[in-house]
């Protein structure tokens, strides 16, 4: 037995616990199926590879799996009815030549971005294979005359009994930061798939960046298999306007150099107050993670402080920005300052990163903790959240994130601005929260209490002295200030803290 086995293994194991209720995810499966070469957990399955070429399906294994699925979520499945249930993908099977179509294309993935493509290539098989079945993880090939696989997917184990060189239409799979990891899962799945069982397999791809189709699948495949193996040889082409299953050697083209754009924005939008401080310290960071933030959400306060900080970080590389995810309303995207727009739209912080791009505009919201930590060591990152206090940014974004994670992200922090915007007589005005990067002992514990107690004490800005300067220049009341943040405790506990010093004064007179 093989890893690439194994995978799909775990896949079947995976819907055997659906079917009883036990949801479990692509990793915690793969450490379940690790039982069945008597290891403890897949890191070892790639630590012992001798042991999982040493192992065959039978009753020994799966007694051990048997076992830990007993122990782990107490479903009963004795080892000879998984031995049934796992045969048809142990069994040795030596399908050399495509079934299906003999005269069509190798086996293989072929990749498109189009739609039609894929209408194109069902019906080129349809008519070449005489109405052969095909098969549909997706709505891509979903038609009256098509499978569809299931629930399961490509771990469907119904799949291994279809018959080598059948077409299986996969897609649409996303690429943008929040579907990055599980589309890439999908996609070395029908890797496996075309390698193991010599099916056909047809991937529709959305993606902003088309021309970087093939460069990126091969990125994705070659990031969740484990080292050595060579899952991304599945990856053979592309599919042609007119339906063709196409071969491209090579597969991929050098990536085009970053493109390097002059800065247009101005640190003009950045309030007066803060400018000198958060210059001096990204004027000291070429890697690491700003935070923007600003009360009001309805308006674009928080985006245009991350443009203006793109002329405060020429210095740490060509930017670009990330596409946080696929929107139904796709405009939105577009609606950010010039500086923001005019710069190169990627899917990922991975892509970006491989294509030579250093710094990048990020959603935080849709950005996993353990992306960022990766790359923060050789990116600076620009995000933009809702929210005007720096521990509330800093919680804002990480708020996906385990606890224990907090305590690294707040090392990678550079900077953290929030705004409360106070628009008065004389004009807007702005109350600043300002935390910036400094020879500082971290929390020792990484709870939420710790960070947000830290972050408080570590301004070097409080909008709470801010806002006592425009009550003492008269330029705001009280009561304005109450209505503009009626939700805001923070400002209500202020206002109230001001009105007692202020009474206690004038009884001291």
């Amino acid at each position: 037995m093989d890893t690439q086995q194994l995978k799909l293994l775990a896949g079947q194991v995976r819907g055997l616990l659906q079917q009883s209720n036990h949801t479990i995810g692509h990793d915690q499966s793969l450490d379940v199926i690790a039982a069945l070469p008597g290891l403890r957990n897949w890191p070892e399955v790639q630590a012992f590879p001798n042991r999982v070429a040493a192992c065959e399906l039978d009753l020994a294994s799966t007694n051990r799996l048997s076992f830990r699925l007993k122990r782990k979520f107490e479903v009963d499945l004795p080892a000879n009815e998984l031995l049934t249930a796992l045969a048809p993908l142990g069994a040795d099977d030596q399908r050399n030549a495509p079934q299906v179509w003999p005269a069509g294309p190798a086996p293989g993935v072929y990749l498109t971005t189009s739609q039609s493509a894929i209408d194109a290539l069902i019906q080129r098989y349809e008519e070449a294979s005489d109405g052969a079945l095909f098969y549909a993880d997706g709505t891509a090939g979903s038609t009256d005359d098509s499978i569809p696989i299931g629930d399961y997917g490509l771990w469907s184990n119904g799949l291994s009994r279809v018959p080598t060189g059948t077409l299986v239409v996969v897609g649409p799979i996303e690429l943008d930061q929040q579907s990055w990891k599980s589309s890439s899962e999908r996609l070395e799945m029908a890797c496996l798939d075309a390698l193991l069982a010599n099916h056909r397999v047809a991937v529709l791809v959305e993606t902003p960046t088309p021309e970087n189709l093939c460069e990126d699948a091969l990125l994705m495949v070659g990031s969740m298999q484990q080292e050595g193996a060579d899952n991304e040889t599945a990856l053979l082409g592309i599919i042609t306007d007119d339906g063709e299953m196409e071969r491209c050697i090579p597969l991929a083209r050098s990536r085009p150099l970053p493109v390097v754009l002059p800065t247009i924005s101005m640190p003009d939008a950045l309030p007066r107050s803060v400018r000198g401080a958060l210059a001096g310290v990204l004027a000291q960071h070429r890697t690491g993670l700003v935070m923007f933030g600003s009360e009001n959400i309805n308006d674009h306060t928080a985006i245009e402080l991350t443009a203006s900080a793109l002329a405060l970080t020429g210095h740490a590389g060509p930017a670009a920005r990330i596409m946080p995810r696929h929107r139904s309303t796709p405009s939105k995207d577009w609606d950010v300052p010039e500086a923001i727009k005019q710069l190169p739209y990627l899917p990922s912080v991975e892509s970006a990163f491989r294509q030579g791009y250093r710094r990048l505009v990020i959603d935080p919201l849709y950005t996993k903790a353990d992306v960022l930590l990766e790359y923060s060591t050789d990116v600076l990152f620009l995000a933009n959240v809702y929210n005007s206090n720096v521990e509330q940014v800093f919680m804002n974004a990480v708020r996906f994130s385990h606890p224990d994670n907090y305590a690294d992200m707040l090392s990678m922090i550079v900077a953290i601005l929030g705004v409360k915007p106070v628009p008065t007589k004389r004009g807007e005005e702005t109350a600043s929260d300002l935390y910036v990067a400094g020879d500082y002992r971290m929390p020792s514990t990484a709870g939420y209490e710790a960070v947000d107690a830290f972050l408080r004490d570590h301004r070097v800005i409080r909008w709470q002295d801010e806002m006592v300067a425009l009550l003492d220049k008269k330029v705001i009341s009280h009561t304005a200030l109450k209505k503009l943040f009626p939700r805001d405790q923070e400002v209500k506990g202020f206002l109230a803290e001001c009105t007692a010093t202020s009474k206690m004064h004038a009884e001291r007179k």
